[in-house]
């Protein structure tokens, strides 16, 4: 039976109008036309449903110089932390108002089911609450300054100030939760921004423009140019003008990103790639740690930078969890993403498709058992099957490398050292996952793994008040939780001789 495309009679008013609209760049409060367009493919179909802007150093240029006006313009720099908050929970609450059409934009244009592009949705209106809080408590500190000059007197603080324009740049895998991940820490901290959505997946982050008209931000405050990475995200990288870079993709872009900024020392957050491992004890709720082990790496077709890829089961119970990770991807329903029923969604794009299903061929031809069972059904769009391996080698590239693809390798192993030692075993550091019942195990293994998160007994799923983000080769910096602002700030030391 053949994978059905998309029905367009599903969609609301709202969205077949924005899809038939001619979309511009989004510039010091106005859209401004594009000279040339890139097409937006359906991945659930394959096929054209609208078009964005192909923007370049020019556009990028117009929405630099519009930043850098309205950081230090009035309108913006004179408004009060309070002010702040304000306008960043209205646009949260025009998000929530909104949310039948960004979910159906999302589902459409990144092709994930339309269920999970409204958790999304509902994801980015907390985050954008959590953080306006913060505005109202970025604070310095004052402190006691002695120094061995008689009769002499000194007031001595810190203050915290926005580092100024940041250049966010976004994937195309959760395209609406990155833009405001990058979005409510900097307009907290009262910077300004240009925003450069994935090529691949453009379409919210243009709707999220007209929204933030619609809450009062002032012009030039968000600006939003679509466009191709090596085009418009260089130019917005190389900008003189841009004090910061903020980050989320794969590995090797965020490494030539950090070169390029390394030329006029910008600040950068890079949150990148991950090859995360769950790690399943004999003594855990084998039930539950199935269920998760499987929600951890098919959760949007493992398009996810924290997907559990890797999969380590404690040798007595090996082949009994493999094996249930194994039915709970078979029984997965994969369709295309405005389909109720549609449980896992195509790829990105056919790149993305030939480069996930590349991996499974060569492990299967270097000898790696294919566990799950079913077979791929005929599709117009780039779908994949959820595929679980077997007798793969840690030094494997199934083991190795990301894939960001539907794809699990398992491998057993025999006790705690040896489990750090593979769970280590990879460039990356992004997340892992822990599932036991022994808490005094579960403590001496947290410490030795070397991540920036690790969920015990659940999957790793994001909270505002969190922070997300990693070590080694996963990039550097944090997104939400507290710590995101920093990224944002500068401290300025103010030293005050007062007699």
């Amino acid at each position: 039976m053949a994978i059905a495309s998309n029905d367009y009679a599903r969609l609301g008013h709202a969205t077949r109008t924005f899809l038939d609209r001619q979309h511009g760049h989004y510039i010091n409060g106005a859209w401004i036309m594009p000279e040339s367009t890139l097409a937006v493919i359906d991945p659930s179909s394959a096929r054209p449903v609208s078009a964005i802007g192909a923007g370049g150093a020019a556009q990028i240029d117009m929405a630099v110089q519009a930043a850098h006006a309205a950081f230090a313009s009035p309108a913006w720099k004179a408004l009060s932390a309070l002010e702040r908050e304000r306008l960043i929970l209205r646009l949260a609450d025009l998000i929530e108002q909104n949310a039948s059409l960004l979910a159906e934009l999302e589902s459409v244009d990144n092709g994930m089911p339309l269920g999970f592009a409204g958790i999304n949705v509902g994801g980015a209106t907390g985050v954008l609450r959590y953080m306006a809080g913060w505005a109202s408590k970025i604070v310095g500190d004052t402190v006691e300054v002695k120094m061995p000059f008689p009769g002499s007197q000194f007031f001595a603080y810190t203050s915290r100030e926005a580092v100024g324009v940041v250049g966010a740049i976004v994937p195309w895998n959760v395209p609406l939760m990155m833009a405001i991940w990058k979005l409510a820490p900097a307009l907290t901290a009262g910077c300004t921004v240009v925003l450069k959505p994935a090529e691949d997946a453009s379409l919210t982050a243009l709707a999220l423009a007209d929204l933030i008209g619609q809450a009062g931000f002032p012009p030039g405050v968000v600006n939003i140019v679509t466009g191709l990475g090596r085009e418009a995200g260089e130019a917005l990288v190389c900008h003189p003008l841009v004090s910061k870079i903020s980050f989320t993709g794969s590995t090797a872009t965020g490494k030539h990103i950090n070169r390029l900024a390394t030329d006029s020392l910008k600040k950068v957050t890079l949150e990148l790639g991950g090859k995360s491992p769950t790690i399943v004890f004999d003594d855990a709720d084998l039930d539950q740690a199935i269920v998760g082990a499987a929600n951890a790496i098919f959760t949007n077709s493992g398009q996810i930078c924290v997907a559990g890829a890797r999969l380590y089961v404690q040798r007595g119970v090996f082949e009994q969890v493999v094996e249930g990770v194994a039915r709970q991807a078979d029984r997965l329903v994969l369709g295309a993403g405005l389909d109720p029923s549609s449980q896992l969604g195509p790829l990105i794009n056919a790149r993305q498709q030939a480069h996930v299903q590349g991996y499974i061929q060569r492990a299967s031809a270097a000898g790696a058992s294919l566990v799950t069972r079913r077979t791929l059904p005929e599709a117009d769009g780039y779908f994949v099957a959820p595929s679980v391996l077997a007798n793969v080698r840690q030094s494997d590239a199934l083991v190795q490398e990301e894939i960001f693809g539907p794809v699990l390798a398992v491998l057993p192993f025999d006790d705690l050292d040896e489990v750090a030692a593979l769970a280590n075993d990879t460039p990356y550091g992004l997340a892992a996952s822990v599932w036991s019942n022994n808490l005094s195990r579960v403590h001496q293994l947290l410490p030795r793994l070397k991540c920036g998160k690790v969920s015990v007994n659940t999957e790793g799923f994001p909270h505002p008040a969190l922070p997300e983000g990693g070590t080694k080769q996963s990039g550097f910096g944090r997104d939400l939780g507290r710590e995101s602002l920093d990224g944002y700030l500068d401290t300025k030391t103010v030293l005050v001789r007062v007699s």
